[in-house]
């Protein structure tokens, strides 16, 4: 496989930074309380003036947890905005595969994207959630680079699977089984070897693949060109 497949964007790793907007006073009684109430028109809002960003650099003083990971994660504006604009451009484009539905895709990732308001690491659940969304959009209307479809065989039967792997801002790769597409990610601990995701899991081989589709283990053999 390609190299860029076992590189993650460095962005994943970037860490809390010096915040160049940052999102302020705590007692704001309208502060959003999940992920997808938060706008750029929102963030505006709770922009502070240089001076003051100045006196407070690591956003010490903000104490609501959404907004503090806003703060202290500049990245994730980045994220959105990309996001939001992906959606206004794709609006008139037909997707690569049939099972795309944009707003409805959209409102299922919105769903699982709030989850990261119970998770103990919300920083970094925000920024994967934002990554693998983009992701999405990027394999799904082939913005990216791309290997495949690459042919298997799955189990005695010799069941017929498809994987195209893309140059993603996460790693990704779409499977078709059955007729049917799912997608799974590259995490930052695989090792360019482990993609998963809330409906699929696929670890590759040399010359060979484990997908795991709902309660079935796949062990697949990569065919000959």
């Amino acid at each position: 496989m390609n190299a860029w497949k076992f590189c993650l964007a460095a962005v994943l790793f970037s860490g809390i930074q010096t915040v160049s907007v940052a999102a302020t006073d705590s007692g704001e009684k309208n502060a959003p309380a999940k992920p997808s109430l938060v706008t750029p028109e929102m963030m505006a809002k709770y922009a502070i003036t240089k001076q003051t960003l100045d006196k407070k650099p690591n956003c010490n003083d903000v104490t609501v947890p959404l907004l503090q990971a806003f703060c202290e994660r500049p990245i994730l504006n980045t994220l959105d905005g990309q996001i939001r604009k992906l959606m206004a451009d794709l609006v008139a484009k037909q997707a690569q595969y049939p099972h795309v539905d944009l707003q409805k895709d959209h409102q299922a990732w919105t769903l699982r994207h709030d989850e990261c308001m119970k998770d103990k690491d919300l920083k970094m659940c925000l920024e994967l959630s934002y990554m693998e969304r983009l992701s999405e959009l990027q394999s799904q209307f082939d913005l990216v680079p791309k290997e495949g479809p690459i042919h298997y065989q799955c189990g005695a039967e010799k069941q017929d699977v498809w994987l195209t792997f893309y140059a993603t801002s996460l790693p990704a790769v779409i499977v078709k089984y059955h007729d049917q597409y799912r997608e799974a990610f590259m995490g930052p601990l695989s090792r360019g070897v482990k993609y998963t995701s809330h409906e699929l899991t696929v670890i590759e081989h040399k010359q060979a693949a484990t997908i795991v589709w709902d309660d079935k283990t796949l062990e697949c053999q990569q065919l000959a060109d």
